[in-house]
């Protein structure tokens, strides 16, 4: 059980990750709605999002002794939410939103919670 959000990690990050380091510069980026690509930018998230592919990896082998790596996403991914998302939703901003990444970071921040408190629970700090 303590396995599956790494799983859902890689499944998730492999493909996109892979196709934002292959993309040619200059492309509108697809899993964006088509945002303008600034290469730097997408660099760094790639390489954001890289990170967490490589440590859920690892994770495998001793899920619950990575949980801090699932804090590291609900919080990052609650704060793109907070600051980016909701005020576009409310009409207090401009912008483009995301959706097929804003799924995710909204499912992500909703569950891996639980999976956090299990790896605490169980005493793996």
């Amino acid at each position: 059980m303590h396995h599956i959000p790494y799983i859902v990690n890689i499944l998730i990050l492999a493909p996109v990750v892979w196709g934002m380091i292959r993309m040619t510069p200059g492309t509108p980026v697809a899993a964006f709605n088509n945002i303008a690509d600034v290469p730097a930018l997408r660099m760094m998230v790639a390489s954001l999002w890289a990170g967490v592919l490589i440590l859920s990896a690892i994770a495998l082998w001793d899920p619950q002794r990575f949980w801090p790596l699932l804090v590291f996403q609900v919080v990052y991914k609650a704060f793109f939410l907070a600051v980016y998302c909701v005020p576009i939703w409310l009409g207090h901003a401009q912008g483009v939103i995301p959706t097929g990444p804003v799924g995710f970071f909204v499912l992500i921040v909703a569950v891996w919670p639980f999976f956090i408190v299990m790896a605490l629970q169980s005493g793996q700090m």
